[in-house]
């Protein structure tokens, strides 16, 4: 029997949270698990001053802290019960990667979700049982008298805390099951005896999550399909899953997957995604989801998910400095006719944080709103984040959005959900990445909205349930105003057999909407193996009406259980249809019907042939559709006898539909003219691993590609290179060379080939294309010397990183020959200091008897760089001079030369090189060294053990209470260059994500671009190790409580010693006087606040320096 308690408190202005709505709570006694959770507050009453509502709409704290807390995403059931999936486990079990970047490698190995166990043991070993400490869980909220705040809470199911266990991020309730999506598993769930505890826990699937990859990349997004099909998604941690005899995997991509509503006939209904969070259905049963970006420039992208679709992200990218194909090749952006041809590319790039999605049901709103998705926008703080709003038109077979606006701003919310009573509520996290301990459940209203009967009718309707109603009553909900009403109707005629009424109602002059429910009501029918309701779908291919022709070829090809060969001839009239939304379906219903065997696909291949031609590229669902069915339909050897039609539209269909069923007879494209065509094979054969047809692409390497547009040049070349490459013989190696040597090849391909000669002695475990672990083993490096020396006259042409690149090249493989030519760039001053030293120490790596003498000469040199480099040849040479010559260095040389001093010192192991060091030391002791070379001094202190007390003593003497002294030596002294790529580059930092810097990042956080005009460095210092002390203008927010009981929330316009000014939710700017300011509650920075620790102080001083240069 279960102890409950209650906890009931007074009214109070200064008293907060629940004690201020006078809320009385009831809790289950306390579980096992007791997860730190924030008391009562004034918080989320405060905090809902400062949001940006509708002026049509009021707002309403429904629940709070402690009821609930880390909200990750909301349900709503019939009876009004609202389900919270909570998360406690955020980088204390459920992981990220970046913050582990030494299992990189084994991660992008991994294939399946036990494989992932025994990587954590792997590298954690007994430590591992700390990942299982903290839970997920799920909370149920009620509001058991009907005021409108939940006054009762309990744990609904909790103990998500084993080692695989990922975010529990997606819920459904629906009939008394509660649906719940935590990595690994798709659980369901069940309280047998209404005390809000379930006591039936069932495992539906297994074997999702197979990667670590980034946080919150997990399984989410339930929601109940028009098929009655439960539809859900997942991140790119990807799956790897046996079920019904079926094994469903692609561990390097997110996907989008259905079943039925017991778990059973589990398929993929799309894949390609990085990490679609939510997912929605429109009123006329198209799927969509907004899909995160990934923090390398590009955007989020608002997404049609269509069956069988390819949406192009894989998870390797992520680990790419550039994210390789998917910016290069521009894979994320919406469509152009010279888009990538495999993906089905977005509607729109929207938002910049995508979570909790949903649709409109039809009631609760103003009529504005009829055809509106919602979705969360979150962005780590509540200033710029909230809800978006907009709709949808039809844009040939796909969408374009319209009336995109800010709906509900200033909340750090997590999802949204319309309930049953009118109400648009929201999980708000409260502030941060990780979760706080906090969490809120506001309710908005549009009152006048309300006041529609369709409302209340259909919250008794979900109440009562829809099993035991008859046919014709249920025939007439189909017609509600709320669409959640009409689709469990719907259902509710099929599974009780009221088919024969449904075939009636398919029928004109019955309402679209009616017509569209009674089809899908019939499609359920057919997916359970009835042959009328089948029938009843093909003889719907004729009606008049587009809409109806297109919904009964979707759900005809989807729902058929019974050979269909009566449906050709309707079939193939709708591959000539007028509407293009009509062809599309038309074309995915073949494919499905024919890979079912139930239908003859020899029939089809020339229909295909003539939607890929009058298409001409210009529609992507078009070309998605016509090829996904010639891949279904087709075999390869006709498909590949597609190289010789003379529709270069159809030769790229081909060219896909081969793609697909990952055939060598790609090959025959690859002398194609067309440029487009060329690539897109080149594309598949490489990328989806097709050795077979390895060696044809490879030998492309001897043709020119001059001719061809930028960007194809560059994927084609790529992957040319990349082919020869994991081939490995001497003809290979020759033809890299050669590239490498071709001085009309852009110079970024030309150092890729270098980089590639220069690793062709080595195992190399990450392909150089997609980044994916595709291990390629050793190859003779003598073929590498055997290719260089006929092309060294040509290596050495072009710019001054070709030249510094090819310097290290020759050297590597001991090509003496080079030396002339390495000898005139150190001697010609015209070229760049990095290119003469790279000669110079490419001669010194010859070892050349002359290397010592002849760097001797250059000691004088105008530039440090070379200076430094003839320093390192003559100690390579002569060992004897090193301490007396750096300790030169070191006394006069400017401060890179010192750096560079101290680096070569600290890699002697002499007494004498240590005694350099310790006078240094000495000397910053007593404050007597520039601070551009203290951290160099520390570092090589550190890790010299007779040194290392004296670094220790140093340490000691910064204050104790100034949590920026120790990192004050990477104020100075980095290198702006090597910063840019740490910014730019590093997944584990992803400072690109939310800034912008020179027209490149993200919108999310300030803007960098000019920072360092008026901010000096100890500035941009302090917000990298301490980003809550000084949050930039625009993005401080703040809650205010008056001494005369007033409250304001806004953003931080300006502080002075006598007044604060806020912009407000409105717009408008409030004056404050400071001594009428009681209390305030300051929110956090968006930016994490732990970033540092991902850092080396060398980086964290080099990022400095390139920050410092943004003016």
């Amino acid at each position: 029997m279960r102890r409950s308690f209650t906890l009931i408190s007074p009214l109070s202005i200064v008293v907060c949270g629940l004690l201020s709505l006078g809320l009385a709570a009831t809790f289950a006694a306390e579980p096992a698990y007791n997860p730190p959770i924030a008391p009562a507050s004034n918080e989320a009453e405060l905090s809902l001053k400062g949001f940006q509502i509708p002026k049509e709409m009021t707002g309403s704290v429904w629940a709070a802290e402690p009821l609930l807390a880390n909200p990750v995403a909301i349900a709503i059931d019939e009876q009004g019960r609202l389900f919270v999936a909570e998360t406690f486990r955020q980088e204390k079990g459920v992981e990220d990667n970046r913050s582990h970047m030494n299992w990189l490698n084994d991660d992008l190995s991994l294939q399946t979700v036990e494989d992932r166990a025994a990587m954590f043991r792997k590298h954690l070993g007994d430590k591992v049982a700390g990942y299982g400490k903290e839970h997920d869980r799920i909370r149920r909220l009620v509001d058991t008298d009907g005021d409108g705040k939940a006054d009762q809470s309990t744990v609904y199911a909790d103990g998500f805390n084993d080692i695989l266990d990922g975010t529990g991020a997606g819920l459904l309730a629906r009939r008394g099951i509660v649906y719940f999506t935590c990595i690994p598993k798709l659980w369901m769930l069940k309280d047998t005896n209404n005390d809000g505890v379930a006591e039936e826990k069932t495992a539906l699937h297994h074997g999702y999550g197979v990667r670590v990859a980034f946080r919150g990349h997990d399984l989410h997004g339930l929601t109940l399909g028009p098929d009655g099909r439960i539809y859900f998604s997942i991140g790119d941690r990807g799956y790897n899953i046996d079920f019904e005899g079926k094994k469903l995997v692609r561990p390097d991509t997110g996907a989008v997957f259905r079943c039925e509503p017991d778990g059973s006939h589990l398929e993929v209904f799309a894949h390609g995604l990085r990490n679609p969070q939510e997912l929605a259905f429109d009123d006329h049963g198209n799927l969509f989801t907004c899909d995160n970006n990934s923090d390398g420039g590009d955007k989020a992208r608002w997404t049609y998910i269509v069956e069988g679709g390819d949406i192009g992200w894989r998870m390797y990218y992520q680990y790419l400095a550039d994210r390789g194909p998917w910016n290069r090749e521009r894979i994320w952006h919406p469509y152009k006719e010279d888009h990538v041809a495999y993906t089905v590319p977005p509607i729109a790039n929207f938002s910049d944080g995508p979570s909790g999605l949903a649709y409109y049901p039809g009631v609760g709103l103003p009529d504005r709103y009829q055809g509106h998705f919602f979705l969360v926008d979150f962005r780590g703080q509540p200033g710029n984040s909230g809800v978006r709003s907009f709709g949808l038109k039809p844009n040939g077979a796909t969408f374009e959005m319209t009336d995109a606006h800010e709906f509900l701003w200033h909340i750090l919310a997590t999802d949204v959900e319309f309930g049953y009573d009118g109400g648009f509520y929201l999980s708000d996290w409260v502030n941060g990445w990780s979760g706080l301990g906090k969490g809120r459940i506001y309710r908005f209203e549009a009152p006048e909205a309300a006041k529609n009967p369709a409302i209340a009718n259909a919250a008794t309707l979900m109440r009562e349930g829809f099993t035991q109603r008859n046919a014709d009553e249920l025939g007439r909900l189909l017609s509600h105003a709320d669409r959640r009403v009409r689709l469990e109707a719907q259902i509710a005629m099929a599974e009780n057999g009221f088919e024969q009424e449904l075939v009636h109602l398919t029928a004109a002059p019955a309402s679209d909407v009616v017509r569209r429910h009674a089809i899908w009501g019939l499609g359920q029918r057919a997916r359970g193996g009835s042959a009328p309701a089948q029938k009843q779908l093909t003889v719907l291919l004729k009606d008049a009406d587009p809409e109806i022709r297109a919904q009964a070829a979707r759900v005809l090809g989807d729902s058929a259980r019974q050979p269909a060969a009566d449906a050709t001839s309707d079939l193939t009239a709708l591959l000539r249809d007028d509407s293009l939304r009509v062809r599309s379906l038309a074309a995915l219903a073949v494919g499905q019907l024919v890979e079912r065997g139930l239908l003859d696909g020899g029939s089809f291949l020339d229909p295909l042939c003539e939607v890929l031609r009058e298409n001409a590229n210009r529609d992507p669902v078009i070309r998605h559709a016509a090829t996904l069915a010639l891949a279904r339909s087709t075999k390869a050897a006709a498909l590949a006898e597609l190289a010789r039609h003379p529709v270069a539209a159809v030769r790229l269909g081909g060219v896909v539909a081969l793609r697909r069923q990952k055939s060598p007879e790609l090959s025959r494209f690859l002398n194609d003219v067309d440029p487009q065509i060329l690539v897109e094979a080149a594309r598949a054969i490489y990328d989806e691993g097709i050795r077979d047809a390895w060696p044809a692409l490879a030998a492309l390497a001897s043709r020119s590609t001059s001719s061809l547009p930028k960007d194809l040049q560059d994927g084609l070349v790529r992957r040319t290179l990349a082919a020869n490459f994991q081939l490995g013989t001497a003809e290979a190696a020759g033809r890299v060379a050669r590239l490498a040597a071709d001085p009309d090849l852009p110079a970024n391909l030309r150092q890729e080939a270098i980089e590639e000669l220069k690793l062709w002695p080595n195992e190399v475990l990450l392909d150089r294309v997609t980044g994916e672990h595709r291990p390629r083993p050793k190859h003779n490096g003598d073929d590498v010397a055997a290719a260089l020396k006929p092309v060294l006259g040509g290596l050495f042409t072009g710019g001054d990183a070709i030249r510094k690149a090819s310097a290290s090249l020759a050297a590597q493989y001991g090509i003496k020959e080079v030396g002339p030519v390495l000898a005139g760039i150190l001697a010609d001053t015209s070229h760049s200091a990095e290119a003469r030293a790279a000669a110079l120490q490419a001669i010194s790596d010859l070892k050349s008897p002359k290397a010592g003498d002849l760097a001797s000469t250059f000691l004088t040199d105008p530039e440090k760089l070379v200076r430094i480099q003839a320093r390192r040849a003559i100690v390579r040479v002569r060992p004897e001079e090193a301490v007396p010559l750096l300790s030169k260095a070191l006394d006069s040389g400017d401060a890179t030369e010192k750096q560079a001093a101290i680096a070569d010192l600290a890699a002697r192991k002499s007494k004498e090189a240590d005694d350099v060091l310790k006078s240094w030391l000495d000397r910053l002791a007593k404050g007597e060294v520039e601070p551009a070379i203290q951290l160099d001094l520390l570092e090589a202190g550190r890790a010299r053990p007779d040194l290392k007390s004296m670094v220790e003593a140093w340490e000691k003497t910064l204050p104790a209470d100034d949590e920026v002294a120790r990192y004050r030596v990477a104020l100075l002294g980095g290198n702006a260059e090597r910063g840019r790529e740490l910014f730019f580059g590093r997944g584990d930092l992803s400072c690109r994500r939310c800034h912008t810097a020179g027209g490149e990042g993200g919108a999310v956080g300030p803007e960098l671009t000019k920072i360092a005009q008026d901010k000096p460095r100890e500035y941009l210092l302090e917000s990298i190790v301490v980003p809550n002390k000084a949050i930039a203008k625009g993005f401080e927010s703040l809650i205010v409580l008056t001494t005369s009981g007033q409250s304001y929330s806004g953003i931080v316009k300006e502080s002075t010693d006598k007044e604060l000014k806020l912009m407000l939710a409105d717009g408008s700017v409030v004056t404050i006087a400071k001594d009428e300011i009681d209390e305030t509650a300051k929110g956090i920075s968006g930016m994490p606040s732990d970033i540092v620790k991902k850092m080396s102080l060398t980086d964290l001083r080099d990022l400095v320096e390139y920050l410092s240069t943004l003016k």
